[in-house]
């Protein structure tokens, strides 16, 4: 017992002195998947980035921001020329949306309402513009692992081939490319799929959000019976300020 602690002790020794060979940091280990690695490094970067404008671009401050609630309360308040100057100098979808519906103020109802959801439509492109990459590249990456597994399978056989049958660690290098591609693959693909399934999410949100605020002003925007007879004077006094916008430009 007692004189098989000093073998014990050098047998430890020697396996600090020489590490598990099988260990692999991850330099090595991107290394082992060849060239592939270079797109797929590439679809990782895009992953981040394309995240990351969606995630600063749906915050609630750049749709529906809270400055719009003076406009809002305005509108509902009957003062239409106030709220559309300061919808003109606003950027925001919320801001559009309205503006639309105000560039058709004295209209029947459905008008109004076709122009605010031709507006909410492309408003809703802009939102999900992004978004459509991530949903690409996580259908990429995997293929692109899949291509790496194939050149590896083949690069292995194609070194049997070559060498014969006796020397497996020329198998095992093509596998190891096989194996280091799937991985690298698969986790961009997954995390790329959940990121746009979350930020479509957000933009479902977002659009109801803007649709809460502006929907119980579209009656207000629109003809009803009791402005009817206001009609004329409000498409004269959109027709003089067009005509006045006209003027200038010319």
């Amino acid at each position: 017992m007692i004189e098989s602690v000093p073998a014990a002790l050098a047998a430890f020794q020697t396996g600090a002195a020489n590490p598990d060979p099988v260990g692999q940091t991850l330099s090595e280990f991107l290394e082992s998947g060849g060239e592939l690695m270079i797109p797929l490094g590439i679809c990782s970067v895009l992953v981040l980035g394309f995240f990351l404008e969606r995630l600063l671009a749906l915050r609630r401050a750049r749709i529906c921001p809270a400055r719009l609630d003076p406009v809002f309360e305005a509108v509902a308040a009957g003062r239409f020329r106030e709220a559309r100057q300061s919808l003109e100098a606003d950027r925001s979808p919320a801001a559009r949306i309205l503006l639309a519906g105000l560039r058709r103020r004295g209209y029947p109802l459905r008008d109004v309402e076709g122009a605010m959801e031709d507006q909410a439509g492309k408003e809703l492109e802009k939102l999900r513009h992004n978004v459509r990459p991530l949903v690409v590249i996580g259908g990429i990456a995997p293929l692109l692992g899949l291509l790496g597994t194939v050149l590896g399978i083949a690069e292995a056989f194609r070194r049997v081939s070559q060498a014969g049958m006796g020397k497996p660690e020329m198998l095992a290098g093509g596998i190891e490319m096989a194996l280091s591609t799937t991985i690298v693959g698969l986790c961009i693909a997954i995390p790329a799929i959940l990121a746009s399934s979350w930020l479509q999410g957000r933009v479902r949100k977002a659009v109801l959000r803007v649709d809460e605020r502006i929907a119980p002003l579209v009656e207000t925007i629109a003809v009803t019976p009791e402005t009817a007879r206001g009609d004329d004077d409000v498409r004269s006094t959109d027709a003089e300020q067009e005509a006045e916008h006209a003027a200038r430009a010319g």
